[in-house]
């Protein structure tokens, strides 16, 4: 690892190429996990020293911090909340002392290696040793040690979202049991706020469960799609010149005379649009006669397993939603019009159309959406409903339109595969990316979005994680 001198990288940082710039990022990171394993290990002290038991209610407090966190928020001049982090992991990493002042192990020893030889941040062994710590109560121990030793080693190549999305995934495998009631305790949660801003805006605030915001989103992400997809095909028609974020209508002359625009002049951003979708759902539920009737094609997609869809035990997920509902909530939403129950195990509808067709169909996209969780992109967290279907093999080359020759991209990273020449391989359902030379001479293959398997050693075995290239 050769770190630049921040006294040369001034000088210096304009005349690295892409291939050095983006190392030298890397090696900036490594330094700063060397960094933050020691910040760990101080944290870790001054939380022990700041216990009540330590005498004169401990170190913080003596020094006029109300707690260890503030403390280390005040040396270090950074937030609350990242010094609440440092600690915690701090706490769960570090050497314990017995009633009898025997010196123990840490609580999470595969962590603390890991932090100790600087091979994950700080982030994601927080999130680590919250979802652990969340599981034990009901866990068995040496599922605990295998959640932790397949989530230390996914943390070491992976980004923070990834490392969150399979930690909740790895609790809830340990915890079957917890899924309902911490489904209820976020469902009490559930909140709207209204405040008014001084200049008369309205300020809505609102905090939703997974199932309950799986109908929102559908709704707003349909609405605002069919905005979009009618601004592009105005566009390209010759209607107008753009679409959502900035358009401007061109009416197209037909036989002398005006001809409709098929949309109206549209300078919204994303937000706005969403904003009016909003509003627009709000004067359809109050009877209005000139707004759009309800969309088709709104749908919410709920994936759970034959048998939890037979007894009403287990879990089951939802699309764009990281935390997972109950089997019994997932039953009931099965029931409502406009959802798709995807039932891993049973039988489905034929998907590999071959080349009778170009267009991936909707029973096609679904069984994408199950296997790449949305745009596969590495550390892309588009939605499956924000994605859309791509040809590994081009159509245009010769590509059929099967399930092997799919994946879920979002339009910017549709493009980057396009454009810049990156190779897809699906292997074992996991989508990879092989990057041009001249991203990575040695173009090594980098995993793409698919949820990580959890298996328990007590139902067979432990997930790979999905970590190892094809």
């Amino acid at each position: 690892m050769k770190i630049i001198p921040t006294e040369q990288l001034d000088e210096r940082v304009d005349l690295l190429g892409d291939a050095e710039l983006v190392a030298a990022l890397e090696d900036a990171f490594a330094a700063r996990r060397i960094v933050d394993s020691t910040l760990v290990r101080l944290a870790g002290e001054i939380v022990d020293r700041s216990r009540r038991e330590s005498g004169s209610e401990g170190l913080a407090r003596s020094l006029g911090s109300a707690t260890p966190a503030a403390l280390v928020a005040e040396s270090g001049r950074i937030s609350l909340a990242e010094a609440g982090r440092i600690c915690a992991v701090g706490r769960a990493t570090g050497a314990r002392s017995s009633l009898l002042g025997e010196r123990l192990p840490p609580a999470y020893p595969i962590v603390a290696s890991a932090v100790d030889s600087a091979a994950i941040p700080i982030d994601s062994a927080a999130y680590i040793v919250w979802a652990l710590k969340q599981a034990s109560p009901r866990a068995q121990p040496k599922d605990l040690i295998a959640a932790e030793e397949a989530l230390v080693e996914f943390a070491r190549s992976h980004s923070f979202d990834f490392v969150r999305k399979l930690a909740i995934r790895w609790r809830d495998a340990l915890d079957p049991d917890g899924v309902e009631p911490r489904e209820d305790e976020l469902r009490a949660r559930r909140m709207l706020r209204q405040t008014v801003r001084p200049n008369g805006m309205r300020r809505y605030t609102i905090d939703l469960d997974p199932a309950a915001s799986a109908y929102f989103d559908a709704v707003i992400d349909a609405e605002v799609g069919a905005e979009l997809r009618a601004s592009r095909g105005a566009e390209q028609s010759g209607e107008v010149t753009s679409g959502i974020d900035g358009a401007r209508v061109e009416v197209a002359q037909v036989d002398g005379e005006a001809k409709r625009p098929a949309v109206i002049d549209d300078r919204r951003s994303i937000g706005q649009a969403a904003a009016d979708a909003l509003v627009d759902a709000a004067r359809h539920v109050l009877g209005c006669d000139d707004v759009f009737a309800p969309l088709v094609t709104t749908t919410v997609v709920v994936r759970m397993t034959l048998d939890a869809l037979l007894t009403g035990l287990g879990e089951a997920t939802i699309d764009g939603a990281e935390q997972p509902i109950s089997a019994a909530t997932a039953r009931r939403l099965a029931a409502d019009g406009g959802i798709i129950p995807v039932v891993l195990g049973g039988e489905s509808e034929v998907l590999d159309l071959g080349r009778t067709r170009r267009l991936f169909s909707r029973a096609q996209r679904i069984a994408l959406a199950e296997r790449d969780d949305g745009c596969a992109w590495p550390g892309c967290r588009r939605t499956p409903r924000q994605a859309e279907a791509h040809h590994i093999e081009w159509w245009s080359r010769g590509g059929t339109t099967a399930l092997k020759n799919g994946v879920l991209l979002c339009t910017m990273h549709h493009h980057r595969v396009h454009d810049d020449g990156w190779g897809i391989e699906v292997k074992r359902g996991v989508a990879w990316f092989i990057p041009p030379p001249w991203v990575d001479p040695q173009r090594r293959p980098r995993r793409g979005g698919r949820r990580a398997e959890v298996r328990l050693p007590s139902a067979d075995g432990v997930g790979d994680g999905g970590a190892e290239p094809p």
